[in-house]
């Protein structure tokens, strides 16, 4: 019976405690034996353990007091704010958690505001009330204000076990049943653009509208009782096929059934349908309100876009697709050339088998005149890619050389064509643009009142517009408008450091912002090496063109002959730095005589310096690139 049932999340900031009160929960509840529980039991990949962060969303089912609870773990980096979104579609209710030692931070903001826009009941929770450094009275107020209510939020140690048994009750009085057989849910489309990649045409004041809390006004009329299941996530087994993550939204679901997508127009048949617990449990029937798994048999995970519809084939044309759905766009793009060039094949191979898994990564191969072959790969962001580099070193034994991190521009040229391009090489000739546009991104940072006064300036510093500044307790919330490209490049590490690491951040793309682009070109020893070109506004080009300049300068080694690092737009050098060529000491083992045998060795070496410096190829180590993306 779907009364039985709780579909609910966990959402919170990195490192607030979700994976480990998910722990603790599968331990109460008895889903998992105490002695086999590990940390972070729902995060498989050995990466999330060692980061202690949540990637790939994990659903499990737990029986409890004869209710089943379906938990669905969500991660709590920025980068995979998607994720959290497609868990929380799946669910009708949600545990805000907050970490009793930091207390509200900008991805508890970001989270609750797209709980709310879903209709979500929410649970507050303060959780690590049993840390040394707990400030439980200001993690409450700051709770109740964000919320405002006057009820106190549930306090927990996850860690310890403290009042997890009270939650998982509150978790059945408080939470809302999923909708029956009779109703069938829509996501409500929003205005609000998550920063995970959907399609930045939203205008500003369309993103700041959404931020209110409006009722839970997504349910539509029933199509009958025809079958529709929500696709909130999926994975790929090597043997199995696709498996694809479901919400039974009507209907019943049953083992040989066939099945369309609604949106890709995809058929299978549910070999295999059960739900998780936590390991793949198989099922007879899936019925409205189950959360589950379907083994698809489908070999390409792009056939499975999450947020699409399942319905009965025979019944294709009489259900209505649940509104809402969007395809995931990369916001980060990075060009990845193997560090050996004859492993190109190898990292090939090797992208491929991880967007088996990753369905938002996007790959195009590229050539480059000094590096070989490579790929352009995009991300959902920074952590992302990060995440991706390490994984190729780790699982296939390939370390990448990665070019500095790009975004999407637009430009419109004068013959009234629209161009979208995030390669430097793409960049058109400057004498057809009509027009520049670059990616804008709605900027929530939450910090301590003390470092207010430096985070607004260094905001200032990147181009940003202040759109809203507000208090909670002893914190403060600003909202600014800040290009992506300056967000991912230099927000997240600079915000850290003026706040001496007090601030949280959370972004989401907002629109395109017109602005005047050009394109840097690095000179290595006079020679354009196009791998480091960047592209930037030209308000800006002086000041990017001397920092790059600089900190090449500190990154490449010096070498036998002297090496001139030059920044230039088009023709015109607006920046340069020289690295001095190491001296030998050629007249070491002269003693006294003529001083003309000394200055006869001396031009000696001149000369040969000379031709090394008109043949030598100058080496150029990884951190030079990264000296650039942190420019």
């Amino acid at each position: 019976m779907s009364s039985l049932i709780r579909n609910f999340s966990i959402i919170a900031h990195i490192d607030a405690g979700k994976s480990t009160l998910a722990d603790r929960m599968l331990e109460l509840t008895g889903t998992v034996q105490a002695d086999k529980i590990t940390p972070q039991l729902l995060d498989s990949n050995p990466i999330e353990r060692e980061r202690g962060i949540t990637i790939k969303l994990a659903p499990v089912a737990m029986d409890y007091d004869g209710y089943t609870l379906n938990l669905i773990d969500t991660p709590g980096h920025v980068d995979f704010n998607y994720e959290v979104e497609r868990a929380l579609q799946a669910c009708e209710g949600a545990i805000l958690l907050v970490d009793a030692t930091k207390g509200v931070q900008a991805q508890t903001v970001a989270n609750l505001r797209l709980a709310k826009n879903l209709g979500l009941t929410i649970i507050p929770v303060v959780n690590k009330v049993d840390a040394p450094l707990a400030d439980v009275p200001a993690a409450v107020r700051q709770l109740k204000q964000l919320l405002n209510i006057q009820a106190e939020p549930l306090l927990v140690s996850a860690k310890t076990g403290e009042g997890v048994t009270e939650l998982l009750q509150k978790i059945i009085t408080d939470l809302p049943g999923p909708l029956n057989s009779d109703t069938s849910i829509s996501i409500a489309p929003t205005n609000k653009v998550s920063h995970s990649g959907l399609d930045p045409e939203s205008s500003k004041d369309s993103v700041i509208a959404s931020f209110g809390n409006p009722n839970r006004s997504n349910l539509t009329p029933p199509t009958e009782s025809y079958f529709q299941a929500l696709v909130f996530n999926s994975t790929f087994d090597t043997h199995l096929g696709v498996i694809a993550f479901v919400k039974i939204i009507s209907g019943d679901l049953k083992t040989g059934d066939k099945l369309s997508f609604l949106n890709s127009g995809q058929s299978l048949t549910a070999s295999e349908i059960g739900i998780f617990s936590p390991v793949r449990t198989e099922k007879k029937v899936l019925t409205a309100g189950n959360v589950g798994y379907i083994i698809t048999g489908l070999k390409d995970i792009r056939n499975v876009l999450v947020g699409d519809t399942l319905c009965l084939s025979p019944q294709i044309k009489l259900v209505t697709p649940i509104p809402g759905f969007r395809k995931i766009h990369p916001n980060v793009f990075l060009d990845f050339y193997p560090a050996d060039g004859t492993q190109y094949r190898d990292l090939i191979d090797a992208l491929e088998k991880l967007k088996l898994n990753d369905s938002s990564l996007t790959t195009q191969g590229i050539n480059s005149p000094i590096l070989g072959q490579g790929v352009k790969v995009g991300f959902l962001g920074m952590l992302h890619s990060e995440v991706v580099g390490e994984r190729l070193e780790r699982e296939f034994n390939l370390p990448v050389i990665s070019v500095s991190p790009s975004v999407e521009y637009k430009v419109k040229l004068r013959s009234g064509e629209e161009k979208i391009f995030s390669s430097p090489t793409d960049f058109p000739d400057p004498a057809n643009i009509a027009q520049g546009y670059e990616p804008m991104a709605a900027v929530n940072i939450v910090v301590t009142s003390p470092y207010v006064g430096a985070v607004m300036e260094l905001c200032q510093d990147l181009r940003g517009n202040l759109v809203n500044v507000s208090y909670l307790d002893e914190l403060v919330e600003i909202d600014y408008f800040l290009p992506l490209i300056e967000v991912i490049t230099a927000l997240h590490d600079s915000l850290k450091s003026v706040s001496q690491g007090f601030a949280s951040m959370d972004y989401e793309l907002a629109g395109w912002q017109e602005s005047e682009l050009v394109k840097l070109d690095v000179l290595l020893n006079h020679e354009i090496f196009a791998p480091m070109s960047v592209i930037t506004v030209k308000e800006k080009a002086y000041q990017k063109g001397k920092k790059i300049s600089e900190k090449l300068k500190e990154a490449i080694p010096r070498q036998q002959f002297e090496i001139p690092i030059q920044v230039a737009i088009g023709g015109s050098i607006i920046a340069r730095e020289t690295i001095k060529a190491y001296r030998k000491d050629v007249d070491a083992k002269l003693h006294g005589g003529d001083f003309t045998r000394n200055l006869k060795l001396l031009n000696k070496q001149k000369k040969g310096k000379a031709r090394m410096k008109q043949f030598g190829r100058v080496s150029v180590p990884q951190e030079a690139f990264l000296a650039i993306a942190k420019s």
